[in-house]
């Protein structure tokens, strides 16, 4: 017994099943790895879907107009889609409010006159009136001279309430116009006034006020009118022209200024058509209710936010001409 060898259990002989599982496994492994290497390799000659990079036009400078297609038909004021405004114009259009902004007006004005001309989208053009608006504004007021005004050298024994009544003018806006402190002028100064006199043109299928001179547009504002085309048709003259108004309504009555009841704000000024003298009791009023404005809202008057109807006021004298059409 004593040659008896026993081989001790981790030593026993393995199966030969057990080496060929252990080398499918390896190479099974092997497959898989050189497979995901091919993958890899083939991924990496394309961006992940997340860093694509699309062919994208640059963004618009930003000036309020919608982006639209330029191969859009035009279309007319009254439509609810804007026709598209080219590249030409919408640059001119920027180029314009920066001129503005830096201060050289003139040039501004130009560039605006042409987008305002030549543009078939509404809401550029409406854009481009309104900055126009703006612009003329700062021009007039200002002692720079300009097409829309003309020198006047004051005479002796001259008042400012003489020459604004010569010239169709206000008191107000010769002192704005020429930096005047007070009534006190001097014989021998020279002084700007406006060139000719305002005209006013209401269009009611525009809810529109154009200020106007010499057949030029100087600021278009937006306004209330009548409900149910109340507000008349005609050719009128402004007659009372009062700061801080009273009210009489319909039903009669005095309503103070102040009153929340009061509709007339801060300006009131008649107007009157001498061939039809039975029109009466229409005017050009302000209001605070601005959500009031751009709609048929008033019992027929012409009504503006308190602060647009006070340089309105103090750009027209009485005896303006005011042409309201449909």
């Amino acid at each position: 017994m004593a040659d008896l060898f026993i081989r001790p259990y981790d030593q026993q002989r393995r199966s030969p099943a057990r080496f060929i599982v252990t080398a499918l496994v390896v190479l099974a492994a092997a497959i898989a790895l050189v497979g995901f290497w091919i993958w890899l390799d083939n991924r990496s000659g394309r961006q992940p879907d997340s860093e694509l990079v699309y062919n994208v036009p640059p963004a618009e400078p930003v000036s309020a107009v919608p982006q639209t297609n330029p191969a859009s038909k035009p279309v007319s004021s009254s439509s609810s889609a804007a026709a598209p405004a080219g590249p030409d114009t919408r640059q001119l259009f920027a180029r314009a409010q920066s001129l503005a902004a830096s201060g050289s007006l003139e040039q501004s004005r130009k560039l605006l006159d042409q987008v305002i001309r030549t543009t078939t989208d509404v809401n550029l053009k409406n854009n481009a009136l309104r900055v126009l608006g703006r612009v003329n504004m700062q021009l007039f007021l200002s002692p720079v001279p300009s097409p829309e005004k003309k020198s006047y050298i004051i005479q002796p024994g001259d008042s400012l309430d003489r020459i604004a009544r010569q010239n169709k003018t206000t008191i107000d806006l010769i002192r704005k116009m020429n930096d005047i402190e007070g009534t006190l002028i001097y014989p021998g100064r020279r002084l700007l006034l406006p060139a000719e006199p305002f005209v006013i043109h209401v269009r009611k299928s525009t809810c529109t006020l154009d200020l106007m001179m010499q057949g030029k547009l100087i600021k278009r504002y937006i306004v209330g009118l009548g409900v149910g085309g109340k507000t008349p048709v005609g050719n009128f003259k402004t007659v009372v022209h009062q700061m801080n108004p009273d009210w009489t309504p319909p039903g009669g009555g005095i309503i103070p200024f102040g009153d929340p009841k009061n509709v007339l704000g801060t300006r009131w000024m008649s107007i009157q058509d001498a061939a039809h003298p039975e029109v009466q009791g229409f005017g050009i009023h302000g209001t605070p209710q601005r959500e009031s404005i751009g709609a048929e809202t008033s019992n027929g008057c012409v009504r503006m936010l308190n602060e647009e109807v006070e340089e309105l006021y103090m750009l027209i004298p009485r005896g303006t001409d005011v042409v309201i059409s449909e």
